[in-house]
């Protein structure tokens, strides 16, 4: 994953979803950080090839605060409200135990200095529940527990798919699933691959995670 350059010597970054926190953990006044994400989309021709169809898609919200510090010569330490608008695709496949669902989820980078060149992912404090929950439409995961990882490449950066078990609730209904997710920086974005399954069911992850699209756009760096 590339680096990402610093302006102001070494950094510390304490980053916090969904509540405040560093020095008195009140947000300043300034006015809330705002950053939208472009979306990521898998490959026409691999869902074609796997039988996914689009299901959804959507821009939900996601407002959370985060605490940054900046240690040098000088030491910098802000706690900013965050605004951010996401970008969702959610793809699926029908099996008769229930959906096959893949959710690409994009978070924009947020940069909590004016005059520092760091951009930070304001979902990093999200636990993997709410992320698979966040980055699809049908199912809502729960109870996770870790059973393995993987080497994948996603959107040309080399990462780790983690695997899960766990439960999950869809129309009213609990079952047991399978779940992987895998998140990388592009651009001026964090895009998120996971996918959830009925447990028992495959689907061909490497593939999928092979096939995701997305723009890369970044913002001019600040001196």
């Amino acid at each position: 994953m590339p680096r990402l350059a610093v302006t102001l010597g070494v950094l510390v970054l304490v980053l916090a979803a969904g509540c405040a926190g560093g020095g008195d953990g009140t947000p300043t006044d300034d006015p809330p950080l705002r950053a939208t994400a472009t979306p990521a989309t898998l490959d026409p021709a691999t869902l074609d090839a796997t039988g996914y169809t689009e299901r959804h898609a959507d821009t939900p919200p996601l407002n959370t605060t985060i605490t940054a510090r900046i240690e040098g010569d000088v030491t910098l330490q802000t706690t900013r409200d965050v605004r951010a608008t996401t970008a969702r695709r959610v793809y699926g496949r029908a099996t008769p135990d229930g959906s096959v669902v893949v959710g690409l989820y994009a978070v924009p980078a947020v940069q909590p200095f004016e005059n520092a060149d760091l951009r930070k992912n304001p979902a990093t404090g999200l636990s993997t529940a709410d992320v698979l929950t966040r980055a699809q439409t049908v199912y809502d995961v729960r109870d996770l527990s870790q059973t393995g990882q993987r080497s994948v490449t996603l959107l040309g950066t080399d990462a780790t798919l983690t695997q899960y078990e766990g439960m999950a609730t869809a129309n009213g209904t609990d079952r047991p699933v399978t779940a992987a997710v895998v998140t990388v920086a592009h651009g001026d974005d964090y895009v998120t691959a996971a996918v959830v399954t009925p447990r028992g069911r495959d689907a061909p992850l490497v593939r999928l995670v092979e096939a995701v699209r997305h723009e890369k756009t970044e913002s001019p760096r600040r001196d």
